[in-house]
């Protein structure tokens, strides 16, 4: 029978195992803690501080509130029914941040990763969907997080929610 490597003999092996689990290991630990950010160091700072963590918001908001929609129940067998109440995130008039129709009066902010949630709120805010005055509703499945940021009248954070809406509503002006 061949005689081993020296490179295979068993204190390297063990010495490159044990570093391949700790590498790995450091790794997705690492990447967890550095993912779960604390919302509330933030209160108290301006809200373009959180630019560089979440990027441009989305939209700003006169008003967002959550609210409870219910699913369409479907009878069963026995004649009963589930109704499942679905979180939604009402939003009453939303501009852009910036440019000629952002609201400096308004006091809410909104962060999205979510492509369904971002590319309504540009609709509602520059695009199509912005002048014809009427409530618009979609529905988002398995949303990433929104988060909604309320500031004070010199921009500092009072308050972050963080929410995994299935309906988003806006309201116009």
């Amino acid at each position: 029978m061949a005689e081993r490597p020296p490179i295979m003999s068993k204190p390297v092996t063990t010495w490159l195992i044990l570093a391949t689990i700790l590498g790995t290991t450091t790794m997705l630990v690492g990447g967890r803690l550095a993912a779960r950010h604390d919302h509330s160091e933030a209160i108290g700072h301006h809200w373009r501080s959180l630019t560089s963590q979440w990027g441009e918001p989305n939209c700003t908001a006169r008003m967002a509130r959550l609210s409870t929609r219910e699913s369409a129940s479907r009878p069963t067998a026995r004649g009963g029914g589930l109704v499942i109440p679905h979180l939604e995130l009402i939003l009453e008039n939303p501009a852009p941040t910036s440019g000629p129709s952002a609201c400096n009066s308004h006091r809410t902010i909104i962060w999205s990763d979510d492509a369904t949630i971002q590319r309504h709120t540009r609709r509602v805010t520059v695009g199509d969907l912005r002048d014809i005055g009427m409530e618009t509703r979609i529905a988002v499945d398995r949303s990433k997080p929104v988060k909604i940021v309320r500031i004070d009248s010199a921009g500092k954070v009072i308050e972050i929610d963080s929410v995994r809406p299935v309906f988003v509503t806006v309201l116009p002006r």
